[in-house]
């Protein structure tokens, strides 16, 4: 989506989200914005209905994409959401817009937490990665097992999927430029290092399919229109969980966490800072592995889980060590403008 687009979109959304305010607002006794999808249904039933049953509570639901759609209801005073779930890297950019509120220090124990999963604004709840998978019908398992290799279209040819967005593209690139994963964000940082990451991507362009959305990374792996994908551990798993005939290789995975935060001027404040403490607990987080191959940031869970739960789990200590975190700080100096120069990439012969 061009910057354009993506404005109009914003703005359309602004609209309905407004005139739905009054729905939401008092039909529930907390009203979670979540990220829709299998990640969402997840949500629901490891956290959301029994933490809302131990509570005593009902809860109402939505689905946000952005968190600008949050922005939208603030801007206008008509706030229906308590609860919006947020990418670590969207957090700063919430917070510096007045959109999510300061969160009370005791809502949860961070030493619990994977690290970097827990600011003053927001609660780790998924960890995920963007990770490679192959097609084992067309390479064997004798697949890419680098970033160097996802971009070597003579040695590996076939169709590669990859999100439309620089997050997650941007690194891959630096590190198929032969850097490695501790250098990314210095090489990014500076102005040659993101037009040579920039020109890296462009060489894929005419082998590229771009997916716009999870559920649409799942569908081209099911369908076989890709031979090999950069995408969400989770969404992939899926696929393959469902027959697709691919493997994933967590090496190079670029590991991130979604997190809870509260929406200023919310219908119920109080509730969703309760809400949230109450779905971070260990109890209901080590649930969420039955319903989708994520692992949620409260380590405390992870004791529970057998080695066959531990190896589909991007989060575990075997697959984490393969992988390297997101630079949260760089994405929310940098997201606005290299989304521009994405979208104009993109655009170009």
């Amino acid at each position: 989506m061009n910057a354009t687009r993506r404005r109009l979109a914003v703005l359309t959304a602004s609209v309905l989200i407004i005139s739905g305010a009054a729905t939401f607002a008092h039909a529930a006794d907390v009203v979670i914005a979540g990220p829709g999808g299998l990640a969402q249904e997840a949500q629901r039933k490891a956290l959301f209905e029994p933490a809302a049953k131990a509570l005593g509570w009902t809860f109402e639901e939505d689905t946000s994409q952005s968190w600008t759609e949050a922005r939208a209801q603030v801007d206008a005073g008509a706030v229906s959401w308590d609860i919006i779930s947020l990418s670590m890297g969207e957090v700063q950019l919430a917070v510096d817009a007045g959109v999510i509120i300061k969160l009370p220090p005791d809502i949860v124990d961070r030493k619990d937490f994977v690290p970097g999963s827990v600011n003053d604004y927001c609660v780790g709840n998924g960890v995920y990665s963007t990770v490679v998978a192959f097609s084992t019908k067309k390479y064997g398992n004798d697949g890419p097992k680098s970033m160097e290799d996802f971009w070597d279209v003579k040695k590996f040819p076939g169709k590669r999927g990859l999100f439309r967005s620089p997050r997650g593209n941007l690194e891959a690139a630096v590190l198929a430029l032969g850097h490695t994963p501790s250098e990314v964000y210095d090489f990014l940082s500076t102005e040659e290092g993101k037009k040579a990451a920039f020109e890296k991507i462009a060489e894929l362009k005419p082998h590229a399919i771009w997916w716009d959305s999870g559920a649409q990374a799942t569908q081209l792996v099911k369908d076989g229109e890709v031979d090999m994908i950069y995408g969400w551990n989770g969404r992939l798993q899926a696929a393959i969980d469902d027959g697709a005939p691919f493997k994933i290789n967590f090496k190079d995975g670029l590991l991130e966490s979604d997190c809870y935060a509260v929406v200023n001027g919310g219908p119920h404040t109080d509730n969703a800072i309760k809400f949230i403490k109450e779905i971070s607990k260990p109890e209901y987080i080590k649930d969420l592995p039955k319903y989708i191959p994520y692992g949620g940031a409260n380590l405390k869970a992870y004791a529970q889980y057998d080695e066959k739960t531990l190896s589909r789990l991007t989060s575990s200590p075997e697959n984490a060590k393969q992988q390297y975190p997101a630079n949260v700080d760089f994405w929310g100096k940098n997201g606005t403008t290299l989304s521009e120069a994405f979208d104009n990439m993109l655009l170009s012969k």
